[in-house]
């Protein structure tokens, strides 16, 4: 009876799995010609869902940390999408102010650099750019360097930290948009923190 029992778990199991599979489908491939030029830029580890914002990395002093992005695409494209992210304080609790010397800056006490360690330079908007060419799906590392002895958190974030995303509105969560393409953020994984020890 308990062989029999065990059986047939087993097979339920691999129904499971192989369903799975073969339902497993990005929504690109639904056939709406309307996202067949839509993709998508967060950070690669989620953390606890839901809530995937409530991601943190540690890093010492002195120290360079690589944060990995992720871009989702089912598509090679003549095209490179432009994605940007950006650097920003914590934002204080309601009815909480943080003084100077709480709050990081970027270029006093961090600076983000690219992989060999040069340091890059925002757009006037406190953006940085970031290539997919050909739109193909990857993961590419966002660099963060430390500066001196001063601790606490800053975020890092796929979306501009002066707009306001509404879950209820996919519109309100691009970040670039062009003739030729679309790139969203999602929100639930939009922003890293970053604690310098």
């Amino acid at each position: 009876m308990k062989t029999i029992f065990n059986k047939i778990i087993c097979i339920l199991t691999a129904s499971c799995v192989l369903a799975g599979c073969s339902n497993d489908h990005d929504e690109w491939e639904n056939g709406d010609p309307t996202l067949a030029h839509v993709y998508y830029y967060c950070f690669e580890k989620w953390g606890n869902i839901p809530g995937g914002n409530d991601v943190n990395y540690s890093v010492k002093q002195g120290e360079t940390i690589a944060v990995p992005t992720q871009f989702y695409s089912s598509f090679t494209r003549k095209y490179s999408p432009v994605v940007y992210y950006y650097t920003a304080p914590v934002l204080p609790k309601k009815d909480q102010t943080l003084t100077e010397e709480e709050t990081l800056q970027c270029g006093i006490d961090y600076v983000v650099v690219d992989e060999n360690g040069q340091e890059l330079t925002p757009d006037a908007s406190g953006a940085y750019e970031m290539v997919w060419p050909n739109a193909n799906k990857g993961v590419q590392n966002i660099y963060i360097k430390t500066l001196n002895g001063k601790k606490g958190s800053f975020r890092v974030l796929t979306f501009a930290p002066d707009k306001k995303m509404d879950v209820t509105d996919v519109t309100t969560t691009t970040i670039t948009k062009t003739d030729e393409y679309e790139v969203r953020a999602i929100s639930e994984n939009y922003y890293v923190t970053v604690v310098i020890k």
